[in-house]
């Protein structure tokens, strides 16, 4: 297959299960192009990004922010286009059908770039862009169109409304979501055909990630999470409980490593100041996928406070390398994880509750071992992207 993939941006360090799909879909023998809003110009990129040489291939689109700036770049596209793709063209600026000039005119730039050229598939991420770049089934019906949500695209319904994603809903093939408890559940609920929703996992190569048995050494607790610094990922309330963990258990030196950077990292590292925890807790910063799984290989178990997680493509990644986990019953957390035998999940929003949950952890240390294999069982039986990539080609293809 031809395969045209849409993405907000790339290469971005933190969207690893996107670079697995692409890399699982190359193995397969496909064809990829990626299309880009921006370059995120990341200091550090994942290896794969080069090995797989995706960047000669990406389309960045970097389209002016301001209104004038874009009109005149879509006058000039119309200018190019219109001599020789008059019906392509003219399906863009269809105004009763997008509603608004503004996004007729974005029509013209997301669809210049494919022209001239024809693929089987349009592999589009994130409800938002699948809003933006569904004109292109206008352009090209015989294409099939394929959405996958995974994110803050899954809260658009209730944001602007069910019928904001009418075009959307209607003219796409196929729709992929990554949980059933989560994201299958929030697009029926917003009125998707149930026939056209397909739940793909996030997938990870579990085969190449050693494993390792956790115990406790009696001295020290190295705890970690990998994670953006937004207010969703609720890690305040992780910083708070690692905390009170530490005053309860005067004996154990506990370090916390946290792995990400954004936003909210000045106002983080201001809360372990004030609650003098510099000693044992460290804000590390970006880091590429082999580093995080160093960092994951180090720890002796795994935290993940979120208020709010779709799916937690990193729950993966610490279950492959052993670790016994401590986490949110939010979103499509559940189903990441075998709640009770690879996990303890706790409300969200409750430092103490995580509390209790990483007390409970050090005092049963002795079930370390058992839920490291538990949760190395249950990625290898519903991720491993050696099963699972020949099932995206299928959903691709429309045989799923």
């Amino acid at each position: 297959m031809r395969i045209a993939v849409i993405l907000g941006g790339f290469p971005k360090l933190s969207e690893t299960f996107i670079l697995r799909q692409l890399t699982g879909l190359a193995d397969l023998g496909h064809a990829i192009d990626i299309y880009a809003r921006r370059n995120p110009r990341e200091a550090a990129v994942q290896p794969d990004v080069g090995r797989y040489g995706f960047l000669a291939r990406t389309h960045y689109y970097e389209i002016p922010a301001g209104r004038l700036a874009r009109l005149a770049r879509a006058l000039r596209v119309l200018v190019m286009a219109l001599p020789r793709h008059p019906g392509a063209v003219l399906r863009c600026l269809n105004l009763p059908r997008f509603g608004s000039v503004y996004a007729v005119l974005n029509n013209l730039l997301f669809a210049a770039p494919f022209l001239d050229r024809r693929y089987d598939v349009i592999y589009c991420f994130w409800g938002g862009n699948g809003m933006d770049f569904i004109v292109l089934k206008d352009l090209f019906p015989g294409t099939r169109f394929v959405n996958r949500f995974g994110g803050d695209d899954y809260d658009l319904g209730d944001e602007l409304g069910a019928d904001a994603l009418a075009l959307l809903r209607e003219r796409a093939d196929a729709f992929i979501v990554q949980t059933d408890c989560y994201g299958r559940a929030t697009l029926k609920r917003y009125g998707f055909d149930e026939g056209k929703i397909f739940t793909y996992p996030h997938v990870i190569a579990v085969r190449d990630i050693p494993f390792r048995e956790r115990r406790l050494d009696g001295e020290r607790l190295r705890i970690v999470t990998v994670a953006r610094l937004v207010d969703k990922k609720g890690l305040e309330h992780g910083i708070r409980a690692v905390v009170d963990l530490q005053g309860r258990n005067p004996h154990l030196r506990v370090e916390y490593r946290i792995i990400g950077d954004g936003p909210l990292r000045g106002r983080l590292a201001e809360l372990v100041r004030e609650l003098k925890a510099g000693d044992g807790i460290e804000l590390t910063g970006s880091a590429t996928t082999p580093e995080v799984m160093r960092r994951l290989h180090e720890a002796d178990l795994f935290l993940l406070p979120s208020l709010m997680e779709q799916a937690g493509y990193v729950l993966l990644e610490a279950q492959s390398t052993g670790l016994p986990i401590v986490a949110t019953r939010v979103g499509g957390v559940p189903d990441m994880v075998r709640e009770g035998r690879s996990a303890v999940l706790v409300k969200p929003a409750d430092a103490a509750a995580l509390a209790d949950a990483l007390q409970w952890m050090v005092d049963h240390a002795a079930d370390w071992p058992a839920m490291g294999r538990e949760g190395r069982a249950h990625v290898e039986s519903r991720h491993d992207v050696e099963v699972l990539k020949p099932r995206l080609a299928e959903i691709l293809r429309g045989e799923g």
